[in-house]
């Protein structure tokens, strides 16, 4: 049974984590992320919370536990969806790490997570100067690597 107070400290619209439940395995596979993320949703109901694995949209394809007293420290906050938005991994790469979040959280899983920052925060200048950077590094090594391979092309036709 779940006490209302602790009913009252989840977030409808909360992202949360759990540690893998090494007795939920799936299908007999040995990966415990197959087919699940291990971050949760809650669903409420008149009956309770269920929090289920946000890999499926539905409770029959899905991890899901039924909170109670008891289980309740078993699941952390990660977000609230409300405080947050979803971004491209490249804008992601210029918050600081208190400001943003890799989140499995739909059947992309751990091999595409989405990237979220805080709506309220800013990119870091330091992070965006690096970006910027490491851009121009990249490109200024490709840019010499086409110059010598070109030099290379005009050697070999002189050499005939």
């Amino acid at each position: 049974m779940l006490s209302a107070e602790n009913r009252a400290k989840i977030i409808e619209y909360g992202i949360y984590a759990r540690e893998i439940d090494e007795r939920t395995r799936r299908g007999g596979s040995s990966d415990p992320y197959w087919c699940t993320n291990w971050t949760f949703m809650p669903r409420f109901s008149e009956k309770g919370i269920t929090m289920i694995d946000s890999y499926y949209d539905s409770y029959q394809d899905s991890i899901s536990y039924i909170l109670d007293d008891e289980n309740i420290n078993d699941f952390t906050l990660i977000f609230d969806f409300n405080d947050v938005r979803e971004v491209k991994r490249i804008t992601y790469q210029e918050y600081s790490e208190d400001d943003r979040f890799q989140v499995a959280c739909d059947s992309g899983g751990r091999r595409h997570p989405k990237y979220f920052v805080k709506k309220m925060a800013s990119p870091n200048k330091e992070r965006q100067l690096y970006q910027v950077d490491s851009e121009i590094e990249s490109l200024e090594y490709q840019l010499k690597r086409l110059k010598e391979k070109r030099n290379s092309i005009i050697k070999s036709e002189e050499e005939k």
